[in-house]
């Protein structure tokens, strides 16, 4: 096994600015901070005539640890108390020789937030008027649009499994990520704006979470039950927030108070307590009028029933010494057992002898998140947490089910854990410094084992055929590693508020193969056309193959690629007055796996009380980010280039085609068989490395130069948002909310073949390029030995997005709370930011730019959110949580490869023309959930809380992709283009994909203690 030597070099990294970075960290003796797990409150005083009052005590007191922050009004009149802590209420209390004193109770603060009191003092006695702005009780007057959700919220919810990662799409500008690949994490996947999963920013207690190899989600899950407050922002518009384009999830974790409190929690979804069919509505999309439903087709069954699931959680916190040492542990296990169902069309001979249908896979999870606060001195903080996610999966994303018959069975693994420290130090009631140390270890952070090695035998379910995959090869191994320091200095000077921070992350990942797993053996994909189509497996010859893939290895298997984040930024919140305030900031991203070096990103914004009505606000902003490359999307030119594991295609009567079905692998060993009897291989090489690859490939005798339309740089995309919005409370609890945003992402990072077949012009109904006559037009002319396609990892595409998100709450009644989010949304792009399986219809890149523009796989133009819980006597609560959406687009191909370059996203000529990308539409979503509980008082510090939930109650058959996207060759779409499952026959039920469908009506049970 040998390793790539193409790794960026640690030499690389700009040694002037680490230092700079250095010598400004160490100075971060200075200065005061508001970072996202903290709030800050400014505290305006004046007196009866409006004149400032100078000299005013203010003391703010945390309820819960009676941590205490004492100030006293400038020439200003005003006092501001940088990062307070989100656990507990506050009581302010505003006091000055010759006025009243005036106490204000139970202010909540909101993450990443400042709140304003405009405290009037009257002479004497009198009570004083006190005006509030920008606590979780009122309007928001900053340009971050999104929603926070604390803990009393999360527990009023019902959430399916109680996954952490379900809570965004309680913000309606946030939709749902399932079908656009890698579900084996078990998270729910979630995107807005443009439509990438990977660009969202995860930040918990302060420090990035990221998982940096794949972007996927957080390196590690945090427990539900640990989470204090979690902001769901489709717009982090603070320079503190980086490595986005523009979405965060900033979590923050429960702390330990001078009481000791927690829970213990059992809940469980029984299997057979699930519906076990849909009906067959909507299993074709109103978009096709010529899709037609089976009259044999009875019902649509789900996947993974039944589905059972027990999860035991416990959650404990108190002080360790009263008013200075806290702690909190949070811990979870979970038990998951599902079942999926085999196609009784799969060949006899791969099922079980006994005929059953069954397959039962096994999901484990353990979580663990723990914190200690500690209070050093009066001035002085320290935070420790550590953060634990275990887990297994040994039939991942129904790898076995449906036509994927047990043999392609394979075990998905990842460990992980995040250890982080915060200090955080006062010097004056306006000099404040935060500093925190954290490492991220995923270890694996991406495990796939195949449980029997075994060729691999598939075809798909275009023209009508009956689809099956039969035997599994793919495999990986991968780690990655992350250390990071930051600091977040801050200095409030008269109207400014000035917070200067960087930090220093040091990334490393490596190992094996890919996600989801490299192949170690070779496949066999099978013709849909005439009676290849239909043919059992022991039936087809070589006659009825398509072609054969398998592995070449020419040396590098294996990598490790270490890289640098570095970040400085500064935001000045300017008070232009007492209803006005400017944000201004700008921030600087240097990724040492790109090329750019002037990535420099200016955050301007606003907020605004008109006539000083605390009830009202307009915001608005702008903000550029940079989104961090993921380093396995990099990593493909360290292990697939011309030195590394590459595939091979080979097409009947090619070099490396298989003599028989049972005659492989194919003896393609560089080492062995001599170059002029290797078949031509697919390679992915980087942008801005001409010189290097000048030279490697003249070692094979193919001549680099050939290739048009290198890239002499590889750069991080740039993402640039605009809002504007208000938000007015009509009466006390009643607010209303709404922002436009617009979101433009450009240097897209995504490959294309540089070694492409020449663009045809196909403007009629079955024309048709034979693979040849396309190699004859490529720059380098595939021969054994050479080259087919060169992919190279470069920026191209760019992505749009407008939006209208609104936001109706109802929280002035202490036994009802209700909400209604509702976004009307377009997103559009040339290229899908994540891949999503959606090709251009032909990869040369003069037909890779507008005439590529069309929906987003992801877009959804209408959804909402509605939530309403209600607490009725007898300590009884009720409520329910219903999710609607419009339907997403799906992409038509013809089934054919009608330009000759070896893949199939070819799209139909309709009208003379090539329909643009994912011209169709599938069928609305519409997902109703329920609760009701009960909670019983066992003494004055104890209850049980028992709990019924159920989720989809009208059992509404979500499909979110289609199983049938072959539209065919003709002049009319194929019968069964657009239906939702393939290759039926006369079958009565249909077993979608895994990834295509949402659950069925379900119920959950939970019994929980508290103390």
């Amino acid at each position: 096994m040998q390793q790539s030597d193409l790794r960026i070099p640690l030499k690389s990294m700009p040694h002037k600015l680490v230092l700079l970075f250095i010598t400004f960290l160490s100075f971060s003796s200075a200065i005061f901070a508001q970072t996202p797990n903290t709030a800050s409150m400014i505290v305006n005083v004046v007196d009866q005539n409006g004149a400032v009052v100078v000299g005013a005590n203010v003391s703010v007191v945390n309820d819960a640890t009676r941590a205490t922050r004492d100030a006293v009004s400038d020439s200003d009149g005003r006092v501001t108390i940088p990062a307070l802590s989100l656990t507990g209420t506050y009581t302010i209390t505003v006091a000055k020789e010759g006025f009243g004193k005036e106490e204000r109770h139970n202010i909540t603060l909101r993450s990443g937030e400042t709140a304003s009191l405009k405290v009037s003092l009257q002479v004497g006695s009198e009570k004083a008027e006190v005006t509030v702005f920008g606590t979780a009780e009122g309007v928001r007057a900053d340009p971050q649009i999104g929603l926070s959700v604390r803990s009393e919220q999360i527990d009023e919810t019902p959430i399916l499994g109680r996954k952490a990662t379900t809570l965004p799409l309680l913000n309606s500008a946030f939709r749902q990520g399932k079908g656009t690949g890698d579900l084996f994490v078990n998270a729910t996947y979630f995107i807005t704006g443009v439509g990438s999963r990977r660009a969202t920013t995860f930040v918990i207690d302060g420090a990035n979470n990221d998982e940096g190899w794949g972007r996927q989600t957080a390196i590690a899950t945090v427990p539900l039950g640990a989470i204090q407050e979690i902001a769901i922002l489709s717009n982090a518009f603070s320079s503190e927030y980086g490595w986005t384009s523009g979405p965060a999830l900033n979590i923050v974790t429960k702390a330990g108070t001078n009481e000791f409190h927690g829970e213990g929690l059992f809940m469980s979804r029984p299997g057979d307590w699930q519906a076990k069919t849909f009906s067959t509505k909507g299993f074709c999309p109103s978009s096709v009028p010529t899709c037609f439903t089976p009259s044999t087709l009875v019902a649509i069954n789900p996947v993974d029933i039944p589905d059972a699931l027990s999860q035991v959680s416990g959650s404990i916190g108190g002080p360790i010494v009263n008013d200075r040492t806290f702690f909190f542990a949070t811990a979870d296990y979970t038990r998951q057992n599902r079942t999926a169902f085999l196609s009784p069309t799969l060949p006899a001979f791969v099922l079980p002898a006994d005929g059953n249908l069954a397959y039962e896979g096994h999901y484990r999870q353990f979580l663990f998140n723990g914190r200690i606060d500690h209070k050093l001195t009066a001035k002085q903080n320290l935070m420790f947490r550590v953060n634990v996610d275990r887990f297994f999966d040994d039939n991942p994303q129904d790898a076995v089910g449906g036509t994927n018959a047990p043999s392609v069975a394979r075990r998905y693994s990842r460990r992980a854990f995040t250890a982080q420290v915060n200090h955080t130090t006062v010097f004056s009631p306006t000099l404040l410094n935060e500093a925190r140390f954290s490492y991220l270890h995923g270890d694996p952070v991406t495990l796939w084992e195949a449980q029997s090695l075994s060729t691999t035998y598939t075809r798909g379910s275009g023209n009508g055929a009956v689809p099956f995959t039969v035997g599994q090869s793919r495999a990986s191994d991968l780690w990655g590693h992350q250390v990071q320091f930051a600091d977040t200095l801050s200095w409030s000077h008269g109207r400014h508020y000035f917070r200067f921070g960087g930090s220093i992350i040091h990334h490393e990942a490596g190992g094996t193969g890919s996600e989801p797993g490299t192949a170690i053996l070779g496949t066999f994909t099978f013709l849909t056309t005439d009676a290849s189509r239909t043919l059992p497996l022991n039936q087809l010859t070589l006659a009825n193959v398509q072609n054969y893939q398998q592995p070449i290895n020419f040396g590098i298997d294996s990598y490790e690629l270490p890289q640098w984040l570095l970040t400085g930024f500064v935001q000045d919140s300017f008070h232009v007055n007492r209803n006005l305030t400017l944000d201004l900031g700008l921030r600087y991203d240097r990724q040492t796996l790109t090329d750019a070096k002037m990535n420099f990103a200016p955050r301007l914004g606003f907020g605004w009380h008109p006539g000083g009505d605390s009830r009202t606000s307009i915001r608005g902003g702008y903000g550029m980010y940079y989104t961090q490359i993921r380093t396995n999307a990099v990593a493909g030119y360290l292990v697939n280039g011309l030195d590394g594991l590459t595939t091979y295609t080979a097409n009947p009567g090619q070099t490396g085609f298989p003599t028989s079905l049972t005659s492989v692998p194919v003896n393609v060993d560089p080492r062995t068989i001599p170059a002029n009897q290797l078949p031509a291989r697919d390679i992915t090489i980087r942008a801005g490395r001409r010189s290097f690859y000048q030279t490697q490939f003249a070692k094979y005798g193919l001549n680099f130069n050939l290739l048009p339309n290198y890239p002499d740089e590889l750069v991080n995309p740039r993402s640039q948002v605009v809002s504007i919005g208000a938000e007015h409370e009509f009466f006390s609890g009643l607010f209303f909310g709404a922002d436009y945003v617009h979101q433009h992402l450009s240097d897209m990072d995504r490959t294309f073949d540089l070694n492409a077949p020449s663009a045809i012009e196909r403007t009629t109904i079955g024309s048709i390029r034979t693979v040849a006559a396309a190699n004859a037009t490529r720059p380098i002319l595939p021969a054994n030995g050479g080259v087919r396609q060169v992919n190279v990892i470069t920026n191209l595409g760019v992505a749009d997005y407008d939006g209208l998100q609104t936001l109706l709450t109802y929280r002035g009644n202490r036994r009802m709370y209700a909400s209604v989010s509702y976004t009307l949304s377009k997103a559009t792009n040339t290229s899908e930011p994540d891949g999503n399986g959606i090709g251009p219809n032909e990869t040369v890149l003069s037909r890779l730019g507008e005439v590529e523009r069309g929906p987003s796989v992801v877009d959804q133009r209408h959804r909402a959110v509605m939530t309403f819980t209600y607490r009725f006597p007898y300590n009884i609560s009720a409520g329910t949580l219903a999710m609607l959406a419009s339907a997403r687009p799906f992409n038509a191909t013809t089934g054919v490869d009608n330009n000759g370059d070896g893949i199939l996203n070819d799209r139909p000529v309709v009208n003379g023309q090539i329909i643009h990308k994912s011209a169709f539409r599938g069928t609305p979503t519409s997902e109703v959930a329920a609760f009701v509980e009960g909670r019983i008082k066992t003494s004055e510090r104890t209850s049980i809380l028992l709990r019924f939930e159920g989720f989809n109650l009208f059992n509404h058959g979500n499909f979110l992709a289609r199983g049938v996207t072959v539209y065919g060759d003709a002049a009319s779409p194929a019968a069964t283009f657009g239906q939702f499952v393939g290759g039926l026959g006369t079958s009565t039920n249909a077993i979608p994909a895994f990834a295509n469908i949402d659950p069925p009506r379900t119920f959950q049970l939970q019994a929980r203690f508290i103390f």
